[in-house]
This record gives C-alpha cells, structure tokens and sequence, in this order.
C-alpha cells in the first residue's frame, strides 16, 4: 500500500511539472506572433518579385538579391539583401527613403535565452492588416546551434494565419485573438 502511494504522488508530481512547462515549439510560435516587422507596405495583397537572385553564402542568411514588392504595377518598397558579405545586415528603400535593418535577431528579453532567430525573408506588416502578412523566420537553440523550427507568414494575404514547421512536421497556428 506504502508502495502504490508513494508511485501515485511521483506520477502526480511529474504529471504536474510536466504541466508548467511551456515546449520549445510552443515558445517559439508565441514568439512568432508578436515579431517586429523589418518592413511596412501600405496595404496587403501585394506581389514579391525577386528582381536579383537571392544567394546566400553559408548558413540560412541572404547576403545578396533584391526583392520588388508591388501591388497594380506600382513598387511599394524595395528590399535589397547587400553585396554579398556576411553581415547580417539589409535595406530597403519605401517612399523613395532607404532605411537599414538587421536579418538576425535575439529574441524579445522573455525568449532571449532560448533561441536565436534568423529572418529569412523580410517580416512585413501592412496599413490595412493587424496581423504579419508575410516573412519566414528560422529558429535555432542557443544551447546547441540546431534548428528548431520555421515561421512561414504567407504570401501577403490579410489573415492570422501562419505556418510551424518543425521536425514533427507542419501545423498551422493563428495570431493574435
């Protein structure tokens, strides 16, 4: 009897534990949803045309190629992955101002310590829409260097939706409410 309460209060602590604890997909997928935009057009519903092809020299970042985002034949910005270093860095020009950005970023201070981020192509938010419209972004443990998981915000549409991948494969998830 002593024995089978003993394993029932292990079995209850560890199912409680187990509980709390936030999975590494879930985190990062929370982390996802409320990103930063690196870039804001004024509407959604745009077209991204790859104008220069988009190399990269090692690992997951762009260091060259130039992508056109344009909605009815007009160019709303312009984003432009450099010549070639790795840097890290990239800029776009909107409204006929150049602005820079980074393509690897540390995280918001709660997820900061678990992964590093690696903005695959640009995370774009629109006037018209609450919600990222488009950008992949790459998740990586800071403990191990290995790939977590991918963020894939779609082709520019106004909708929440927004796609996991990871090595259990894809799910959809929906930001915000």
């Amino acid at each position: 009897m002593k024995k089978t309460i003993l394993s029932l209060a292990l079995i209850a602590g560890i199912a409680l534990v187990s509980c709390n604890k936030e999975s590494v997909e879930e985190s990062f997928t929370a982390e996802a949803s409320t990103e930063t935009e690196t870039l804001r057009l004024p509407e959604s519903g745009y077209e991204m045309n790859v104008t220069e092809a988009l190399t990269k020299s090692s690992g997951d970042v762009y260091t060259s190629g130039v992508i056109e985002y344009t909605k009815n034949g007009d160019v709303l910005a312009t984003f432009d992955y450099g010549s070639g270093e790795e840097d890290e860095k990239a800029n776009y020009i909107k409204d006929g101002k150049k602005y820079d950005c980074k393509l690897d970023s540390k995280g918001k201070k709660k997820f900061k310590k678990k992964f590093k981020k690696v903005i695959i192509e640009p995370i774009v938010k629109s006037d018209d829409c609450e919600f990222i419209v488009s950008g992949i972004i790459k998740f990586y443990s800071y403990k191990s260097g290995d790939w977590v998981g991918t963020v894939d915000f779609g082709d520019g549409t106004c909708d929440n939706i927004a796609v996991k991948t990871t090595k259990k494969g894809e799910h959809t998830f929906y930001m915000g409410k």
